[in-house]
């Protein structure tokens, strides 16, 4: 039955009737519920019986944990940052520091049906905009060619919006979308033809747009004024400072401080809670006993008053302080937090998701599963996946060892950012997603082997020097994916004339 109505449709739509101008469209629904009875004459192409529309879908397949992880995530960050109810909030930070915490706290009094309830409010509108704004671009333009609607845009409609915050105005997802499909595939000549990746060139564009939309505090719930609001009672009903105040900013925003924030500051604040165990601790042993001396105090490193430590941390250096000006103290404290583990910053929480980040990049545990799935479906190059992880780890490693071995006093007053541990970059912001998601994208990406090498590791060290060197762009993933796909071409050219090359010598021994 459904058959003989959408033959009878695209009978309507036959060259020469009235309605042929929008068989594009019509066409589109055959294929999405049927297999398509064509033979691809122009690429992308595909090396067996499965066509680009069955292709495709393994990837939706792979993304179904970031999108439960989209939902979940977002609708536990609004219950709790739109509460108004800091005891909420304290049992939350407490609590979920372990996994068994954390189920105690979701499925106390039937809260997953809430978190659910105000994850799904969050998510599907954005995914259901994009869709239907991207889609209707496509088929407007296929229309206006005259060419069939690819599948392409099944992946980049679901793509785009996890990698958005939740409170990105609805009016804002329609435009890029629109402008991003439109400016790096449709102008390229459609699926298969784009030299950059679709869902992240969306973004980007909103990115420099409205960089307020999308950076800063933006990350919990629906709507930032609520967030606000809830964050500005709960603060002043807990009679809470600065220093352990609650906020809303994502561990990514806590990385990025000034590079007037150094090694030794951040080690002096943590030796209250993890004691001598830190790396500067000579240069802080030294400054601290001449500290004591001038100010005629008696303080000892592990029992040092809140008010002592950061008297000491910003007092001048000639008067046995560190030198950290006051004003820069509260990231420094923050900072030391999120190095040293301290409190609601385990790498657990990190790996599993429990963070704020945009509304699908959070858990690399989901990230993980959808990058088995793509490896395992072929579709996905490890390659590339391992060569990013190798080129932030190396980058961040030689940062992290620099920032020790060189420098006055052993590096003490190198910036702190260079002795972040390299691994936990893959922890923070959209590392995990990034790769995974879009630096594998096979149109945007090399084919060559060896280029796909290559491609990853260019892209994962300009990653973490963009997260550490510039202060502008904290993620750096988006930026140096982009810039991977620029290069790809080129990349991918060498490569093959390399491989050319060593034919004739393979074949003479």
């Amino acid at each position: 039955m459904l058959r003989k109505l959408l033959d009878f449709q695209l009978s309507l739509t036959e060259k020469g009737k009235p309605l042929h101008a929008i068989h594009p469209l019509v066409s589109a629904l055959d294929t999405f519920l049927y297999e398509v009875p064509l033979t691809t004459t122009k690429g992308p192409h595909i090396r067996d019986a499965v066509d680009l529309k069955r292709w495709m879908i393994m990837v939706v397949y792979a993304l179904m944990p970031c999108i439960f992880m989209a939902i979940w995530n977002s609708g536990v960050q609004s219950m709790v940052y739109s509460s108004g109810n800091y005891h909420l909030m304290d049992e939350y930070l407490t609590q979920t520091v372990t996994f068994s915490g954390y189920w105690d706290f979701v499925t106390k009094d039937t809260r997953w049906l809430e978190i659910l309830k105000l994850g799904a409010m969050a998510f599907i509108p954005v995914m259901l905009i994009s869709y239907a704004v991207g889609g209707l671009c496509e088929g407007i333009i296929a229309c206006i060619r005259g060419h069939e609607i690819a599948e392409g845009f099944l992946v980049t409609g679901m793509l785009y919006p996890l990698v958005l915050p939740s409170t990105i105005p609805y009016w804002m997802v329609a435009v890029g979308v629109a402008v991003g499909v439109i400016l790096s595939k449709e102008l390229f000549g459609g699926t298969g033809q784009n030299i950059m990746n679709p869902a992240l060139v969306c973004r980007c564009f909103l990115f420099f747009t409205w960089p307020g939309r999308m950076s800063g505090n933006v990350w919990a719930g629906t709507n930032p004024t609520v967030v606000r609001d809830s964050l500005v009672k709960m603060n002043r009903d807990a009679a809470l400072g600065p220093l352990d105040g609650y906020s809303q900013a994502t561990k990514l925003a806590v990385f990025n401080v000034s590079h007037d924030i150094k090694r030794v500051h951040v080690d002096a604040i943590a030796t209250n809670n993890v004691g001598r165990d830190v790396g500067t601790i000579d240069v802080i042993d030294q400054q601290l006993a001449k500290w004591n001396a001038t100010t005629h105090a008696d303080a000892a490193l592990g029992s040092m008053t809140s008010d002592q430590m950061q008297s000491f941390v910003t007092s001048p250096l000639a008067e046995g302080g560190l030198g950290l000006s006051s004003g820069a103290y509260g990231d420094a404290y923050q900072f030391s937090a999120l190095k040293y583990g301290i409190g609601h910053n385990g790498d657990g929480s990190f790996f599993f998701g429990d963070k704020l980040d945009s509304m699908g990049s959070s858990s690399v545990l989901a990230c993980l599963i959808g990058a088995i799935i793509l490896i395992n479906a072929g579709i996905g190059s490890w390659r590339t996946m391992l060569g990013v992880i190798l080129g932030s780890l190396a980058t961040a490693t030689l940062f992290e060892y620099g920032a020790r071995f060189f420098g006055t006093d052993g590096g003490a007053f190198n910036p702190a950012q260079f002795d972040f541990p390299a691994y936990k970059h893959l922890l923070l912001g959209g590392l995990a997603f990034g790769l995974v998601f879009m630096a594998t994208d096979p149109v945007s990406s090399p084919t060559m082997d060896s280029a796909k090498w290559i491609y990853g590791i260019l892209i994962g060290v300009i990653t973490i020097v963009i997260r550490d060197i510039n202060p502008a762009y904290p993620e750096g993933v988006m930026l140096a994916i982009l810039l991977g796909n620029v290069f790809a071409p080129l990349i991918d050219h060498y490569a093959s004339r390399h491989q050319r090359s060593r034919r004739p010598r393979r074949v003479t021994a």
